[in-house]
């Protein structure tokens, strides 16, 4: 099981080159996951140098370099994105599920990013004071990452309804299974919060988004080959499936007492 977990900072590599790619095919940003409106200064640059980000972060990922810098700068990228657009959204439309979904499933990345990147060998160009950031920054993403699943859990119990037309109608139980990933995420998200159990937690979370990838994102995102949601749904989960396969790994690794122990600062 671990050397099987240990894919996970390939599979967040594999979604920052999708997204990377996407937004150079469709020379915009993400559209279905950033929103940034199309009034902003200089946003053609801004669209490039994200696209950029993401392409940097896949090869140093899949080539063994400057790691650390890489995900941080995909960390440090959200977190703008974060304060720019998706919480002045958030304070305007704060009765918007989408609003709340997207700002997120951005955490999610985001986060991710920076907790890989605390898991990493020292980049020797990043000094003491960096790595102390990075150190910090994944004790926050790790909480963040656990509201992303509680908020998802909420959203999943307002919207059921609409959730259940999400799942292919091939499938039985479709009721059931809408019920059960719920349950799987208020115990991941608790199960986070807590610090306990906390490898089996995000190893079946991985299967369950790794799952999403291939009976649900792909078949939707080939059947609409030309439509930009899709397919950014599609390597959202596959991030997110990669950084929980990731905490899996770490878990089997150290072993702590607890999740999470703030460093010394």
């Amino acid at each position: 099981m671990n050397k099987f977990s240990e894919v996970g900072i390939y599979l967040y590599g594999l979604a920052m080159a999708a997204f990377g790619i996407i937004e150079l095919i469709i020379r915009n940003f993400l559209l279905s996951e950033m929103q940034v409106p199309d009034g902003m200064p200089l946003r053609g640059g801004l669209m490039i140098l994200s696209s950029l980000v993401f392409l940097f972060a896949a090869v140093a990922i899949f080539l063994r370099l400057r790691r650390q810098l890489a995900l941080l700068m995909v960390a440090g990228m959200y977190l703008l994105i974060f304060l720019g657009v998706h919480l002045p959204a958030l304070i305007t439309h704060i009765n918007s599920g989408n609003d709340w979904a997207v700002t997120f499933e951005g955490f999610m990345i985001g986060s991710g990013a920076i907790i890989i990147a605390a898991q990493l060998p020292d980049d020797p160009g990043l000094g003491p004071r960096w790595q102390r950031v990075i150190q910090v920054g994944s004790v926050v993403g790790h909480y963040l990452f656990a509201s992303a699943l509680l908020l998802f859990a909420i959203q999943h119990i307002i919207y059921f309804d609409y959730i259940v037309t999400l799942i292919p109608a091939w499938m039985p139980v479709k009721v059931g299974l809408a019920y059960l990933v719920i349950v799987a995420y208020i115990l991941s998200g608790v199960s986070f919060v807590l610090g306990r159990g906390v490898g089996l937690a995000a190893f079946w979370l991985g299967i369950m988004f790794g799952s999403w990838v291939i009976l649900l994102h792909a078949p939707r995102a080939i059947g609409k080959w030309n439509v930009e949601s899709e397919w950014a749904s599609l390597f959202v989960a596959l991030a997110v499936c990669g950084v929980s396969f990731y905490v899996r790994r770490r878990e089997a690794v150290s072993r702590p007492v607890a999740l999470i122990v703030l460093p010394h600062v």
